[in-house]
């Protein structure tokens, strides 16, 4: 019986070659669209669900006009973080993050590699996994630097 029902669907899928193309084509491009919508709201919603104070943390987004039309970044003048924490009590810490390219220099190796510039205050915000020394004292002069193990394997070797 189901091979009957296979048998006439096949004839009728070449009977009507462009509109069976047509339909099926339609399927697969819609199944294609839900899936990569179903990743991109996965991802959204678990983006940095890692961190013990997710439901504390929040980002400030700089909103300006170019040309006619309102633009939204992440960019925001370096006093509103001091002002924040001044103007708002229920503002408990800030960090500042300014993305940075340079170049890093171990004995003889030099490696050139993209960072950021945060605020000491960074690493009480967000928890990241340190594997050696203090987060604290890692961010606490203005020629300090935290890496991850990634680039600290790439630089210092093993």
């Amino acid at each position: 019986m189901i091979s009957n029902y296979l048998k006439i669907a096949i004839r009728n899928l070449f009977r009507n070659k462009g509109f069976s193309f047509l339909n099926i084509s339609g399927l697969a491009i819609g199944m294609a669209s839900a899936v990569l919508i179903l990743l991109w709201i996965q991802n959204e919603v678990s983006y940095d669900q890692f961190h013990a104070k997710k439901d504390r943390l929040y980002m400030v987004y700089n909103r300006q006009v170019f040309d006619g039309k309102i633009e939204c970044f992440p960019n925001t003048p370096y006093p509103l973080a001091q002002g924040l924490v001044q103007e708002y009590p229920q503002v408990e810490a800030t960090s500042r993050f300014q993305f940075h390219s340079g170049l890093f220099t171990a004995g003889q190796k030099q490696l050139r590699a993209h960072g950021d510039f945060v605020d000491p205050s960074f690493l009480t915000m967000f928890t990241l996994p340190v594997i050696h020394g203090d987060a604290q004292k890692s961010m606490m002069g203005v020629g300090s630097v935290a890496v991850t193990q990634q680039f600290a394997k790439k630089l210092f070797g093993s």
